[in-house]
């Protein structure tokens, strides 16, 4: 078995894959490729794809492929501007929960197609889509594509060693951990669901806001369906297993409890590495502009996002002071 190199991966590079199930291989046939599906990195360890549960976040740690599966880490050949990797990224996020279209996927195979696609979403779409949002044309119709376009585009580069050897152990380990963005993708398609029973043509997550400002009617219901969906608590999940992620004392106990420590100053750096490089900082942005939203257009769902996104910004700057003050205690060649 094997696993995509989460540590060679920057937000916004382009991830092929493929697996050992029936449409993989039909998909592989009719291509003509070794590959089957894409996806876009947006941090580390993570990814966002579109497949039948709609657009979607992963964490790369849970993905597992057998050792004859292909795997491809692709990059852009002229570098991204910082403003061009946030756009890619941005764009994947905005497009979580828009759903998976398997009749515009099949036509993506003709040689060409010049029509525009729909709003909905397939692997090899949204990934171009995402590049496009900042002015990078990957294949000749971003809208009607397949993984192996993206793989032959001239625009990308092949990244050495995208995956990695998985040991029993951790398969074993990985087994009997739980993956919080499963949870969070179950939440996020029970939210979904509750809301395109009020209004039919909400795609993705973003389409709620102009519907929460167009429909004031329909705003109570909204935010019962945020609060029974489990959308608003999902961080309390992260927060039960890992307690010591957000509590300097209890890191460097946990620290001490470890036969390999320096796993756990990797993920120290990592944190660190994110916190520089904004990784999360569209919470903080959608802290602001929920409030400001709110604002404007009193509802008590925008208030409720306001304060969701205000304590995932107080968790992250808790992971980050634990995170730092290992690394400082710890991370001997480590300069903050």
């Amino acid at each position: 078995m094997k696993r995509i190199n989460a540590e060679i991966l920057q937000p916004g590079d382009i991830v092929l894959t493929t697996t050992t199930k029936k449409d993989s291989g039909l998909i592989r046939k009719v291509t003509r490729s070794d590959i089957s599906h894409a996806m876009v990195c947006v941090a580390y360890g993570s990814v966002i794809d579109s497949t039948g549960e709609g657009v979607q976040a992963r964490n790369i740690q849970k993905l597992f492929y057998e050792d004859e599966c292909a795997i491809y880490a692709l990059r852009s050949k002229a570098p991204l501007s910082r403003v061009q990797a946030e756009s890619i990224v941005n764009y994947a996020r905005a497009s979580t929960g828009t759903r998976y279209t398997k009749i515009e996927a099949a036509k993506s195979i003709a040689p060409t197609i010049s029509e525009k696609g729909s709003v909905k979403q397939y692997c090899s779409r949204m990934v171009a889509r995402a590049y496009a949002s900042a002015g990078i044309i990957l294949v000749k119709n971003p809208d009607f594509c397949t993984p192996n376009d993206i793989k032959s585009s001239k625009k990308l580069i092949q990244i050495d060693n995208p995956w990695v050897p998985v040991l029993a152990d951790e398969l074993n380990v990985a087994a009997g951990i739980c993956d919080t963005t499963e949870g969070m993708r179950e939440k996020t398609n029970r939210l979904l669901t509750a809301i395109r029973a009020l209004n039919s043509n909400v795609e993705s997550l973003n389409d709620i806001d102009s519907l929460v400002i167009q429909r004031e009617d329909l705003d109570k219901l909204i935010a019962n369906a945020f609060r029974s969906s489990g959308y608003l608590e999902h961080w309390k999940e992260e927060l039960s297993r890992f307690p010591w992620r957000y509590d300097p004392v209890l890191i460097v106990q946990f620290y001490h409890s470890l036969t390999d420590p320096e796993e756990l100053l990797d993920y120290c750096r990592a944190t660190l590495r994110d916190d520089e490089n904004g990784v999360f900082a569209h919470w903080e942005t959608n802290a602001g502009g929920y409030g400001e939203m709110n604002r404007a257009y009193p509802r008590e769902t925008f208030r409720l996002l306001s304060d969701l996104y205000l304590r995932l910004c107080l968790n992250h700057k808790r992971r980050v002071k634990a995170a730092r003050v290992l690394i400082q205690l710890y991370g001997k060649n480590d300069s903050l």
